[in-house]
């Protein structure tokens, strides 16, 4: 990971047109110059060039940010924020070490995953059977990585089973470091990534994740292993997917996109795909699916008011589908927009695509 110095012609390209603040869900509900990427980069400006020091209050201002990657695509300058800011956590956690809180959470994760594991039985088969569809050679092996919160798993299993797949989780992953890496954390996140990576073989031709989090923080290994995880909403829809004859779904339901799969993956159309195969479903588009459900890890934990009002802006808008059920494909996100609804008096199902396919299939 580059370090802040790094990225200072990066900054200095912000030419502080202000286009950021129409995107930044954090601006929106506190209106804070110090909670947009313009005014970051003029603080990490003046600490580059010894104007200012890194200090706890601008600590502070680094943590407000959800790392969306909303004002990136907004960007003139074509200014990666999200990786500047994290360097400047990573920066910050140096001198005045990781927030408790999100050490804590850090430390939790990676235990649930060990439980998971421990818990978990293998599948009879090592691998899961591959077979070539266009844009696979189809010459490896192919294994599934379980987020620690990963409430799909036993829909992941089922449906790669229904297609013709064996699921195969290799023992001992530890958290994918995602959490560490966004706090700053980045010898923890050394660590977790070491130990998945001791994990795949080397003949092991896709990885495949559920949890866009999760995905995205192995698009941030090594260009080796990185090229190989593929999510599981991508290399679905490149399959003839088997729907039953006689099943239906007969619910209306909306989408949201991830945070961490329509921009860190550009994974958005498949998900929609897959949702819109299956039989008696009313597919209904939200406003804005793509705005950021206010979870972002451990943010809603240590700003929880913020990241709650980000959350009931995010539930209004899938609120007004009149859907009857909200899929998508994070384990933070369904934390988001629960909280999000909750916020306004409302629940709703909360699931993945995945795991109403896997419900169609248990008609049979």
């Amino acid at each position: 990971m580059k370090k802040l110095r790094d990225y200072s012609e990066e900054i200095y390209k912000c030419t502080k047109c202000g286009l950021c603040q129409a995107v930044c869900p954090i601006f929106l509900e506190t209106g804070l110059e110090t909670s947009v990427s313009r005014g970051k980069f003029t603080i990490l400006n003046g600490i580059i060039n010894g104007h200012l020091k890194l200090n706890k209050k601008i600590g502070k201002y680094l943590e407000m940010c959800l790392g969306c990657r909303a004002c990136f695509d907004f960007c003139p300058a074509g200014i990666n924020a999200e990786e500047i800011i994290y360097a400047a956590r990573a920066e910050y956690a140096e001198k005045y070490g990781v927030n408790p809180i999100k050490k804590l959470a850090i430390v939790t994760l990676n235990l649930i995953q060990g439980l998971r594991r421990s818990g978990s039985k293998r599948s009879s088969h090592s691998f899961m059977r591959f077979r070539v569809k266009p844009g696979m050679t189809g010459s490896g092996k192919i294994a599934y990585f379980p987020g620690c919160f990963d409430t799909s798993a036993k829909a992941v299993k089922t449906v790669l089973e229904k297609n013709g797949y064996d699921v195969y989780i290799p023992k001992g992953f530890s958290c994918c470091g995602m959490a560490a890496r966004s706090a700053g954390d980045i010898n923890t996140f050394n660590k977790l990534m070491q130990n998945n990576i001791s994990k795949i073989p080397e003949d092991t031709e896709f990885i495949l994740t559920e949890c866009a989090s999760c995905g995205s923080a192995w698009q941030d290994y090594p260009e080796n292993i990185a090229k190989k995880a593929i999510n599981i909403y991508k290399f679905l829809d490149k399959t003839d997917i088997y729907i039953p004859e006689n099943a239906k779904y007969n619910k209306t339901v909306t989408w949201h996109d991830p945070c961490h799969l329509a921009r860190f993956q550009k994974v958005s159309g498949e998900p929609r795909n897959i949702l819109k195969k299956i039989p008696g479903i009313k597919f209904v588009e939200m406003e804005e699916p793509g705005k950021c459900c206010g979870a972002a890890g451990t943010f809603c934990i240590t700003n929880s008011k913020v990241s709650l009002a980000v959350s009931k802006s995010k539930a209004k808008n899938i609120i007004s589908t009149k859907a009857d059920i909200v899929a998508t494909g994070c384990s933070g996100c369904k934390i988001g927009i629960a909280q999000g609804l909750a916020g306004l008096g409302k629940i709703k199902p909360i699931v993945s695509s995945i795991e109403i396919l896997a419900e169609l299939y248990s008609q049979e």
